[in-house]
């Protein structure tokens, strides 16, 4: 097993995978090198047959999978509100159809976000001003 330091990395020339790449892989790489052509053509004559499997694999390698997309969403956000009504403006938009919901819920991530890096500066505000009174000799 690997050696690992106090903070649980890896120590300098130890792997997590000792073994490295299982040799299989790379036997059935070379494989398909040259007979890749030949493989697709099969598969490609299954999907043909009816072999849904086949097609799905098919599929799969030529289309992407789609996602959604919209284009950019305006609507009117009070920032001088607190982060809660803000959110409600959000939700708000969503309800009315204004904004497709995964931008909405994008958004109200992107505030969940904001709202940990407000209380971690607030945390951090309130430790020094602890640290500085204490700090200050009697």
């Amino acid at each position: 097993m690997a050696e690992r330091d106090g903070k649980g990395r890896f120590t300098k020339g130890q792997s997590g995978n000792p073994s490295g790449r299982p040799r299989k892989a790379d036997e059935l790489r070379k494989l398909l090198e040259g007979d890749a052509e030949v493989v697709a053509r099969k598969i490609i004559d299954a999907a043909k047959g009816g072999d849904m499997n086949a097609c799905r694999m098919v599929v799969e390698r030529i289309l992407p999978a789609v996602r959604p997309a919209h284009a950019c969403v305006t609507f009117s956000l009070d920032e001088s509100k607190p982060l809660a009504d803000q959110a409600r403006q959000i939700l708000t938009a969503i309800a009315a159809g204004q904004m497709p919901p995964d931008q909405g819920k994008a958004l109200l991530d992107a505030l969940a976000s904001l709202v940990r890096v407000v209380e971690l500066d607030e945390i951090d505000r309130r430790l020094k001003a602890i640290e500085e009174t204490n700090s200050v000799p009697s």
